[in-house]
This record gives C-alpha cells, sequence and structure tokens, in this order.
C-alpha cells in the first residue's frame, strides 16, 4: 500500500470485492490500479486507503450497471465481520454502548472518519464527517457503511430500528426512494455532514448478542490497541507495535504482513528499525511480554485467553515463552501480583 494518508479498516472493502468476485467480475477489474490487492488487505485488521476503496465501490456501480450494488450487499453483511471492533460492538449492552465504542476506538480503525457525538444524548444525533481530500467520491462506501451499521442493529435487537432521520453530505443524482423505503425514515442528501439520527428511547435497546465477559475483555484489547496506536504515525516502532497488535490473535503478526500493512518491504521495514536500534523480533517479544504482564494482572483472563490474545497457539507455548522472558511461570507471576 503506497499511500498511507486516510487509512481506514478495509474489512468492509475486502468482503465487498470478494461477493463482486463471486457474482462473475474480477479482482483486476475492481482493483487492478488502485495500489491495493485482495491479498494484502486478507488479513482481519488490515488497513487501506479510503480513497483506494472508494475507488472500488465506485467502479463496481460502473462495472455492474447498479449505483444500488453495494446498497443491497450491506443490508446482508454483520458485524462480526469488522474484526475485533465488530465483536465488541455486537458484545456491547446496549446501542449507546455501541456507539461509544465505534467513538473511542475510531482512532485504531480509520484516519478517514470524524466523529461528532456533542448531540447523541440531547438529540440522539450520530454525526460523522469524512476527512478526505475533495477529490475522493466516497459516497457509496459511506452508503455501504451505514446500510451495514443499520442492517446490523436491527440484527441484534428486540425490535426493528427505525432511524428518526439520515442525511448524506454527499450527492446522489438518483435512485434515493430506495434509502427512504429501506430505513423508513426521511433521506436527505448534498447535507453539512453525514448523520445517523436515533429516537433517544432506542439507544437504550439491549443487544442480543450482550456478552459482558466478552465485552471486558475486548474492551482491554481495543484500550491497549488505542494506546498503542500514534496521532503522529512518525515513529517506526510504534507504527509496528500497533500493527502487531491487531494482528497478534490472527497468528499473521509476522514481519511480512506488517511491512505490507505499513506500505514497505520487510527489507525496509528490517532496516529502518535497525536505524532505530531494535529489530522485529525484539519489539514483537517485547510487546507481547509488556501485553502479558498486563494481561495476568485482570484475574478474570484465563491462561488460554491470555495466549489465544497473544497469538500462540495453545497454553504450553505462552508459558514456555513467558518463562524464557522473565524465569518464572505465569502462574508464578500472577501470585506474586
Amino acid at each position: 500500500m503506497k499511500e498511507q494518508k486516510y487509512l481506514h479498516l478495509a474489512a468492509i472493502t475486502r468482503d465487498f470485492v470478494e461477493y463482486m468476485i463471486s457474482v462473475g467480475y474480477t479482482e483486476k477489474q475492481l482493483m487492478g490500479g488502485t495500489g491495493i490487492t485482495l491479498e494484502e488487505v486478507s488479513v482481519p485488521e488490515a488497513m487501506a486507503p479510503m480513497g483506494a476503496s472508494a475507488e472500488i465501490f465506485n467502479r463496481a456501480a460502473a462495472l455492474s450497471g447498479d449505483d444500488l450494488v453495494h446498497f443491497k450487499w450491506a443490508q446482508e453483511r454483520r458485524l462480526k465481520r469488522l474484526g475485533v471492533i465488530g465483536y465488541l460492538g455486537r458484545s456491547s449492552p446496549t446501542v449507546r454502548d455501541m456507539l461509544d465504542n465505534l467513538n473511542r476506538y475510531q482512532r485504531t480503525i480509520t484516519e478517514a472518519v470524524i466523529v461528532d457525538m456533542s448531540q447523541l444524548e440531547s438529540d440522539g444525533i450520530y454525526r460523522w464527517n469524512m476527512n478526505l481530500p475533495r477529490s475522493v467520491d466516497a459516497g457509496f462506501i459511506v452508503e455501504a457503511q451505514l446500510v451495514q451499521l443499520v442492517a446490523g442493529l436491527r440484527h441484534l435487537l428486540p425490535r426493528e430500528l427505525t432511524p428518526s432521520r439520515i442525511s448524506f453530505a454527499h450527492h446522489r443524482a438518483k435512485n434515493k426512494e430506495a434509502f427512504t423505503q429501506y430505513f423508513q425514515c426521511p433521506v436527505a442528501f448534498d447535507q453539512p455532514s453525514n448523520e445517523l439520527v436515533f429516537s433517544k428511547p432506542d439507544l437504550d435497546l439491549p443487544l442480543s448478542t450482550a456478552d459482558s465477559a466478552l465485552y471486558q475483555i475486548l474492551r482491554q484489547h481495543c484500550d491497549m490497541v488505542l494506546e498503542r496506536t500514534p496521532t503522529s504515525r512518525s515513529d517506526i516502532r510504534v507504527q509496528v507495535e500497533g500493527k502487531i497488535v491487531d494482528l497478534l490473535s490472527t497468528g499473521q503478526a509476522n514481519i511480512e504482513v506488517v511491512s505490507r500493512d505499513l506500505g514497505m518491504s520487510s527489507r525496509t521495514l528490517a532496516r529502518r528499525l535497525g536505524e532505530a536500534g531494535t529489530t522485529y523480533q525484539k519489539v514483537l517479544s517485547n510487546l507481547r511480554r509488556a501485553l502479558a504482564e498486563r494481561y495476568l494482572k485482570d484475574g478474570a483472563m484465563s491462561q488460554t485467553e491470555i495466549a489465544f490474545l497473544l497469538g500462540y497457539s495453545d497454553v504450553s507455548s505462552f508459558a514456555s515463552a513467558f518463562k524464557r522472558w522473565t524465569g518464572h511461570s505465569p502462574g508464578d507471576e500472577r501470585r506474586m501480583i
């Protein structure tokens, strides 16, 4: 990925490309020349330039001759497809909690979206704007993301969610009535910002997938990711740590995947880490140890859960690594706390 500005979680782009391929189009038609490939965004927590993702959605509409192809597809996509942040959303107690989490951890999944929840409590307004150059036409991907959010909530709530009002900042020339019919509320385009307006009672609706134990574990994990996500991405060690944390539980936190996500070759990444006085393996090992020690302080997390979050295949592998770092077992560490 050559372009490093306006990165955004690539999960929705990956899934949409896979869908379009399944109905007869090719990766080259959809992604050729965008600077990203399907392989590059195959990792669950991979990021991609929002401009490239927007171009892919625009191409799909042009290729299919259907400017609602993404709209129809997004109605069937579930929140769990968003990776860790999606599972956190699904395990949240209420709609309000889910939105709070999306806002709290937005920096870990996007540089392209700015969320404003200042009027959520008073007026039920969830507002967001795109942090993109005007040359980027992101209308279709914004529509797909909002449809996915509402469709996901409808799937998880005890009754159908009907927004009070929806606004889009981009222009749409035709098929506006499809949005009014789907959302069952007034929908306007060419507005100052994107807005999803809830009735205030809907914010307190409980999610059917709420899981308090999983919720606490995922919150801690996302807090760690947030802590290690720089507002400025200049420190290469911090950048690498952020990518590793995202990838650990997938078992793919290797230098090849991390360097690809950072838009460079593994040789370039190794050189830049060397200039910073470290190596990839040192960064990985030190990060795993720091995470392990933090997770072990939480008595609610089992060693099996910790091993999974750190990317080990089993508890025995985790215990061996921990003893190598510290000279004692994870159990001994816990008893010393």
